[in-house]
């Protein structure tokens, strides 16, 4: 057993084994700005460290846009919410390292939480009281950059604990994905020609193409929200945060998993966009 609960792997790791660990939820809030921020800086700006962290930094994104965060607040549960106090300080640090930021160009602002441990390192490897099961716990900064790593090292412990390894013959090792806005004019041409859904602009904020969404849907593991499409293939990603695409994004999904626009959420469910009818087709109140 591979326990990877996040800001539940304390919990789920006593139901194991003793407790040798604790986790402390701690929220980090950012700012997200426009392509018009993007250039101000062309690597990342770390102000100095403190016992809560790297604290806030300023960087530029692949995409072109500026990024500037996160605070450190230790919080009771799972609990992604923004606050003003918190974007507050994330905007009065940031300007002390890059003084010509426009906060009014920021496009949205969001929060991750960070599954610190009273430990100060990666808890990774197989319990010394309980044979066969392992905890990957107290993954913070840098973790998203070590998951692959700490997963090959991870199977490699599995392996060594008795565990069957056995290949997947049907593993697909890479994909290929056609972005349309990096194409140029001819591969564009012949793009549309052998897929007319490709010469359809839907997100026109990162020219995304109804093709590349409907190529999304029909990979493995389909997404079946808004946000899950925005993960795939980035519309939504750009200036107006889907404000014009997201509707049509939703439409598109529901026609193409033949689900009613109804059952399509923002991101995960509770997480409604569409409640009900308000019209019938015919124009009459329903």
């Amino acid at each position: 057993m591979v326990n990877a609960a996040g800001v539940f792997a304390d919990v789920v790791s006593q139901m194991a084994e003793p407790a040798h660990f604790t986790i402390h939820p701690n929220r980090g809030q950012y700012f997200l700005l426009d392509t018009t921020q993007g250039a101000l800086v062309n690597r990342i700006v770390f102000q100095c460290p403190t016992a809560e962290g790297k604290g806030v930094l300023v960087a530029p994104t692949v995409h072109g846009n500026l990024l500037a965060g996160p605070n450190s607040e230790n919080i009771p549960a799972e609990d992604t919410a923004t606050t003003a106090s918190g974007q507050h300080y994330v905007k009065t640090l940031a300007l002390r390292s890059v003084p010509s930021i426009n906060f009014r160009e920021s496009i949205r602002n969001f929060a991750g939480v960070r599954a610190a441990a009273n430990i100060d390192d990666f808890i990774v490897g197989e319990s010394p009281s309980t044979p066969g099961f392992f905890n990957i716990a107290g993954i913070k900064s840098p973790g998203l950059t070590s998951a692959p790593a700490i997963a090959a090292d991870v199977v490699q412990m599995l392996q060594k604990a008795g565990l069957a390894l056995t290949p997947n013959p049907a593993f697909v090792k890479k994909r290929k994905v056609l972005r349309f806005k990096y194409l140029t004019p001819e591969q564009r041409a012949k793009a549309i020609a052998q897929n007319p859904l490709y010469g359809s602009i839907v997100c026109r904020c990162e020219t995304i193409t109804e093709g590349e969404i409907v190529d999304a849907l029909h990979r493995p593991l389909a997404p079946r929200s808004i946000d899950g499409i925005k993960r795939r293939c980035t519309p939504g990603m750009g200036r107006c945060q889907g404000g014009f695409c997201g509707p049509r994004v939703q439409a598109i999904i529901a026609r193409e998993l033949g689900l009613s626009q109804q059952d399509i959420p923002l991101d995960r469910e509770g997480m409604d966009i569409v409640l009900g009818r308000t019209k019938s087709e015919g124009g009459e109140k329903a």
